[in-house]
């Protein structure tokens, strides 16, 4: 069924239509396919389309969201009860945008699924800074990088430790 279909029938006038990814892709530093153990941007970054019922104009949101967003908005488009302590509703659709809202993202392989995790990737975004943490890796155990999203939007100037106010807060949040 194409979208052509659906408009043409009515159905786009009561129906949402969704198109969102699981992670982005990451295209240099040497990485492919599913099998590596970095956050930058271009893998944390997802595409999500939302198309309301009846909606003739395209509103683009900037703000930063969390696909753990997605669930609670569904729920709450449907008229279902979310709890807001799993996601908040993504802006544009009953949420406000948050430049300042701390967005956590994880690698989390090779690990068992009832034992604590031993092994992965995680990190904070918050506002300006990404801190990313590497742990149980053999060559990067318990290694911190981060970044300033607004001046090397790139993440290629690593600026931890000289940053280390900053990321001790981040750290320990």
């Amino acid at each position: 069924i194409t979208l052509d279909f659906l408009e043409q029938n009515g159905i786009l006038d009561n129906s949402f239509v969704i198109v969102t990814s699981d992670h982005g892709e990451l295209f240099e530093r040497g990485e492919f396919g599913h099998g590596y153990r970095l956050l930058f941007d271009p893998v944390i970054h997802i595409p999500l389309l939302i198309s309301a019922p009846g909606q003739r104009q395209r509103r683009d949101v900037y703000s930063t969201t969390s696909n753990t967003d997605f669930l609670s908005t569904v729920l709450n488009l449907a008229g279902k009860p979310y709890d807001p302590t799993d996601g908040q509703l993504l802006p544009g659709f009953g949420g406000t945008e948050d430049s300042q809202r701390s967005i956590y993202s994880m690698i989390i392989k090779n690990n068992a699924a009832t034992a604590p995790f031993n092994i992965g990737t995680v990190s904070l975004t918050k506002g300006e800074y990404k801190l990313i943490h590497y742990f149980g890796y053999t060559k990067y155990s318990n290694k911190f990088e981060m970044y300033s999203l607004t001046n090397d939007p790139e993440e290629k100037n690593d600026l931890y430790p000289a940053h280390l106010p900053e990321a001790q807060r981040m750290k320990e949040e």
